[in-house]
């Protein structure tokens, strides 16, 4: 591990940014504008300081205080146990001059400390502050320049930003082969390089030297550099210099093809060369995705993974080719949830998603996400879906498709725009135990919509009402996690009114109507009571019977036999086609009205209340019951037969009936039927009322789903 980690204070978005921690794998997520790439530009200019380079400081994060620093503590104890042992004695000069700038301590010499074998017992670290003031200059906390130039010639840094490579110009990989390897060039004299090809290409005339002579007599030229003088002897071994693709030239390659393989390059390259050597490098990739279809991303992933495998070492005892050597400390900063996804499934113990995102003073703060997954099942069957979630405004987790269906309901969205900006996720028991914002330590705003029973549980042969300790809903959790919470706290609260609801359900006796209703009791209090002392600020939500019963009551039903119709005229032209004679059509439209008048009859002839044909409605489209009845669950035998039979012959006879009604596809679950309902039902109110009388009009007619809407909006 190279770095230990980042503080930056009071430079650009940042106030007080801290990254105490470095995987090998670090990708940054969050939404545009959160501070991303500025913590690329502070890397950079960290290190095009520490190069002695002049270049512009980054602006101040407050006028109100006169300076900012950005400061990186440095692991240092892999490079202090290689110059300290004993393997290393009289091995490098260099070793020597690293151990004396970075590692001496008082009157102990380089020899002293070789030969005593002293242990190095605790972690080593180097703390660099780079510290820019209000003027413009900057001060290094570290005086001597020899140390600030040993960390940057073994902690070398590199950056990509995708978006402005040069696709088509990779010298730029050239600079980390010249900065990945330490040679001892110092014995190699320019005489013996000139003798050398003279020897070689020009034995008997000399015409390399003489060439090189009158070179040199004409034109004046520097000295190469350390870096270049490695650079040209790396490439004197080479096939050549230019960089190829599939043996093509880059001119005639996609944007894509070669942003995907000037990554996969640079990084192989990085951990490769980096294996055996003691330079532990950083690269920082700002948006990896931009130009590449997402299955070139999981490509360029896998890729990446193959490489760091094939140098892992996985036994204590010796592997060939593998290497306790630290990896070169990557960083990616990405909008796209399947980078998160190979991040996690392919380097699930040496990664790390940080989650940027800014306060109420548009200050950057950063969440390490809880991203590494111990359960094996979870991180078979995570994402896409899952990986989308780190990118979150809101999530709202539900149970099933209906109200995935519902809440990304284009009419809805359309009239309650926030709800746009929301990710709704169908989860189970597993996926929220990892994918709950709790869980993910991030300050993403969630909430849990459930069906009741999900919570509540009838005995009809007790009459007893009972709270399930159900792994989703551990209401029973709570009651043991607030047991000693101080008074007068939002826990305590919470423990007290808990405590009551179980002392009053052990006491109740329920009295039913026709066991579909409770009768001695008001239900709906119940629910809502539930909700708001407890449930909503445990961001949780509780429906109340099921989803099907916000769409279907006693407000929307006028609404919902209007619809019923629309659909069963929109299905008359399903009996005939374009070549059915026009006598014959108009034969059957009046078969079927006739057919629906006599369905309206049985309906009328039932002479039953409002309230139970609105129950029957609800069963019949799937939903329950306010006792947790539905048709397809084991308790439907606690309907009265007649219900029962009333029910098989609406579904079979009327409905679900080619020759009557004709539309008994909208039962399905995933019918469509609640869209079509919401459709049909929003267009109308519309019809009637403006955009300010529409919300007041929908809140009457559809208030439960308005209450969780608003319940969104709040935590937005």
């Amino acid at each position: 591990m190279s770095i230990s980690s980042i503080k930056i204070k009071n430079i650009l978005s940042f106030d007080n940014l801290i990254i105490n921690n470095f995987e090998d794998i670090n990708c940054i997520v969050g939404k545009n504008n959160v501070g991303k790439s500025n913590l690329l530009k502070l890397m950079r200019f960290f290190y095009q300081k520490l190069e002695g380079k002049r270049v512009l400081p980054p602006t101040l994060n407050s006028k109100y205080s006169s300076y900012g620093f950005i400061t990186i503590i440095y692991d240092t104890s892999r490079i202090k146990s290689i110059v300290t042992s004993e393997l290393n004695h009289d091995k490098s000069a260099f070793f020597r001059h690293i151990y004396n700038v970075l590692f001496k301590e008082d009157n102990v010499s380089f020899e002293d400390l070789i030969l005593s074998m002293k242990k190095i017992e605790k972690k080593s670290v180097l703390e660099v502050t780079l510290k820019i003031n209000s003027d413009d200059s900057v001060q290094w906390s570290i005086k001597d320049k020899k140390i600030l130039s040993i960390i940057n010639y073994l902690y070398p840094f590199f950056d990509i930003e995708t978006r402005h490579i040069d696709l088509y110009d990779w010298d730029k990989l050239w600079l980390i082969v010249s900065k990945l390897r330490s040679f001892n060039i110092n014995k190699i004299k320019q005489e013996e390089i000139i003798d050398f090809f003279n020897e070689k290409i020009s034995k008997d005339s000399s015409s390399y030297s003489e060439y090189i002579s009158k070179i040199q007599n004409i034109a004046e030229t520097g000295k190469y550099n350390y870096r270049e003088k490695v650079l040209n002897y790396v490439k004197a071994g080479l096939k050549g210099q230019t960089f190829l693709i599939d043996n093509k030239s880059l001119d005639i390659q996609s944007d894509g093809t070669n942003s995907h393989r000037f990554i996969e390059i640079a990084l192989e390259l990085l951990i490769t060369l980096s294996r055996r050597e003691y330079i532990n490098p950083i690269i920082y990739i700002d948006e990896p995705e931009v130009g590449l279809h997402p299955k070139k991303n999981e490509e360029l992933f896998y890729n990446l993974s193959k490489v760091y495998k094939s140098f892992k070492k996985t036994k204590k005892s010796r592997e060939k080719g593998k290497y306790k050597t630290p990896y070169p400390t990557i960083i990616f900063a990405t909008h796209s949830p399947n980078i998160v996804k190979k991040t996690i499934k392919y380097f699930n113990e040496n990664q790390q998603v940080l989650h940027f995102s800014k306060d109420k003073n548009s200050n950057t703060i950063v969440n390490k996400l809880n991203s590494i997954y111990k359960n094996k099942r979870f991180l078979n069957i995570f994402s896409d879906n899952e990986a989308r979630l780190f990118f979150s405004d809101f999530i709202l987790f539900v149970e099933g498709p209906t109200e995935v269906e519902i809440f990304s309901n284009s009419e809805l969205l359309d009239k309650f725009d926030f709800l746009n900006r929301i990710d709704i996720y169908a989860t189970n028991e597993l996926a929220l135990e990892y994918m709950n914002p709790s869980y993910l330590n991030t300050a993403i705003p969630y909430l849990i919509l459930y069906d009741a029973d999900k919570l509540i549980s009838i005995d009809f042969s007790k009459n007893k009402l009972t709270f399930k300790n159900s792994s989703e809903l551990q209401l029973f959790k709570y009651l043991k996690l607030y047991m000693y919470s101080y008074i007068g706290s939002k826990q305590k609260l919470i423990y007290d009114f808990l405590k009551q609801l179980i002392e009053w359900q052990k006491k109740v006796q329920l009295e039913f109507e026709d066991n579909l209703y409770i009768s001695n009791f008001n239900y709906n209090l119940l629910i809502k009571y539930i909700n708001d002392e407890f449930l909503k600020k445990e961001n949780f939500l509780i429906n109340r019977t099921t989803i099907e019963e916000a769409l279907i009551n006693k407000q929307t039903f006028c609404l919902f036999k209007r619809w019923i119709y629309k659909e069963f005229r929109d299905g008359i032209s399903k009996a005939y086609n374009s070549k059915t004679p026009k006598f014959q059509i108009e034969r059957i439209k009046k078969k079927k009205i006739l057919e629906f008048k006599k369905f309206n009859r049985y309906i009328k002839n039932l002479n039953i209340k409002e309230k139970e044909l609105i129950t029957i409605s609800i069963l019949i489209f799937g939903g329950k019951t306010e006792t947790t009845i539905a048709t397809f669950t084991e308790n439907y035998t606690e309907v009265d037969d007649s219900l029962k039979d009333i029910i098989k012959t609406i579904k079979k006879e009327y409905i679900g009936s080619k020759e009557s009604l004709n539309i008994g596809h909208l039962l399905n679950k995933t019918s469509g039927w609640t869209t079509s309902f919401l459709n049909f039902a929003i267009k109308e109110m519309s019809k009637k009322n403006n955009n300010n009388e529409f919300e007041n009009e929908f809140k009457n007619k559809f208030g439960e789903l308005y209450a969780i809407i608003m319940s969104i909006k709040e935590k937005l």
